[in-house]
C-alpha cells in the first residue's frame, strides 16, 4: 500500500513538472553570423538587454529579426549608455544586429 502512495505521489509530480514546463518556451538570441549569445526559458515574452561592448561615441539602432517569422522585426535605438533594451520579445530565435558591426552582448530577462 505504500509502495503504491509513493508511486502514485511521484507520478503527480511528475506529471504537473511536465504540464508545466509545457508551458514555457525558449528565447534564444543569435548574431548575425547565427552564433548563440543567450537562450532562456520564460513563460510568455522577455527583456533583452543588447550592451555594446565599447559604448564610447555609442549611436545608431539595434535590430531583432524574428527567424521563426511569427513576429516582426523590431528596432531600439542605441541609449548614451551603450545599449538598446527590447521589452516584450515573444518566445523564439531572435537575430540581433547592431549597426556599425560593433561587438556586443546579451542578458535576457523573464
Amino acid at each position: 500500500m505504500i509502495k503504491f502512495l509513493l508511486g502514485f505521489l511521484l507520478g503527480m509530480i511528475g506529471v504537473f513538472a511536465i504540464q508545466e514546463r509545457s508551458e514555457a518556451a525558449d528565447v534564444k538570441i543569435v548574431d548575425a553570423a547565427g552564433l548563440i549569445r543567450g537562450v532562456r526559458v520564460v513563460r510568455d515574452s522577455s527583456r533583452v538587454t543588447v550592451s555594446l561592448v565599447d559604448a564610447t561615441g555609442a549611436r545608431g539602432e539595434c535590430v531583432a529579426t524574428n527567424l521563426d517569422g511569427i513576429a516582426s522585426e523590431r528596432r531600439e535605438a542605441v541609449s548614451p549608455k551603450g545599449e538598446c533594451v527590447f521589452k516584450g520579445l515573444a518566445a523564439g530565435t531572435w537575430q540581433i544586429t547592431v549597426t556599425g558591426g560593433v561587438r556586443w552582448r546579451a542578458h535576457i530577462d523573464e
